[in-house]
């Protein structure tokens, strides 16, 4: 029976962590190794994961270098066949969000890697957008990232060869999946919502500024280690349109 690897990297976590582990122990799917890797929590997280113990697998606690470094930590101690990270605020869809990945294996033996979508709640667990089915292409992944990390699922050995960059403090996962695209191919793509993102907080804003300046070095970079530097332009030019969009965005919202 296949093994599917769960990686929660939580650090003062304690307002939803106990909402994400019931949403493991809640799948249909049996054969889950459930690791979590916590940064040194300060808050009530432990107390939260130790009465959660008999349903995790593998924990650690120690100060990290970040969530890049965390990730990395938990594909080590891994020891599925697959692994999927699913973080402290995030939650899967419904009770058989794991055997639909699963199920997208068997139909697709020669898939490195398997993605689908996910919706967005807010605090109060209630779902406010979702995913379109957006095509999940290599022309729109250079643009920006059309891929969920909650809602994907990589074969053990492909991640622990792509691994984390930790230069990376938050589109660690978009240098991730297009250094995993380039060298494995393509993912296996499933119609299905997969997970809930939680956006939360008056941050919003401003974390989405700074992950899409992150999103930008991500793309330089890889223009520069694969000779297209002369494409950097229309990156520049899609990084500013995006850029604005959200400013007109949150200009509107805070006059509402």
């Amino acid at each position: 029976m296949t093994k599917i690897s769960i990686v929660t990297v939580i650090y003062n976590g304690e307002r939803y962590i106990e909402k994400t582990i019931l949403s493991i122990i809640d799948q249909s799917y049996s054969n889950i190794e459930y690791i979590v890797v916590d940064g040194g929590s300060t808050d009530g997280t432990l107390k939260i994961l130790e009465k959660y113990k008999s349903n995790i697998d593998v924990m650690i606690s120690e100060v990290d270098k970040g969530l890049s470094d965390a990730m990395n930590k938990g594909a080590k101690l891994a020891s599925g066949d697959w692994i999927l990270y699913l973080h402290s605020d995030d939650t899967f869809t419904d009770s058989n969000s794991i055997q639909k990945l699963i199920d997208a294996s068997v139909k697709n033996p020669d898939a490195n890697w398997i993605t689908a979508y996910l919706r967005f709640q807010n605090s109060k667990d209630e779902i406010f957008r979702k995913d379109t089915y957006h095509k999940i292409s290599w022309s729109a992944m250079i643009i920006r990232n059309v891929i969920r990390h909650q809602s994907t699922m990589v074969r053990l050995n492909a991640s622990l060869d792509i691994e984390f960059n930790n230069t990376y403090k938050h589109a660690m996962d978009y240098d991730y999946f297009l250094r995993l695209w380039k060298k494995y191919g393509e993912p296996t793509v499933i119609q299905e919502y997969i997970s809930d993102f939680r956006l939360d907080g008056n941050n919003l804003s401003s974390d989405y500024f700074a992950s899409l300046k992150d999103e930008m070095r991500v793309r330089i970079n890889f223009r520069k280690e694969n000779s297209q530097t002369f494409k950097l332009p229309f990156d520049y030019l899609v990084y500013w349109l995006r850029y604005y969009k959200i400013v007109f965005i949150h200009n509107k919202r805070k006059n509402a």
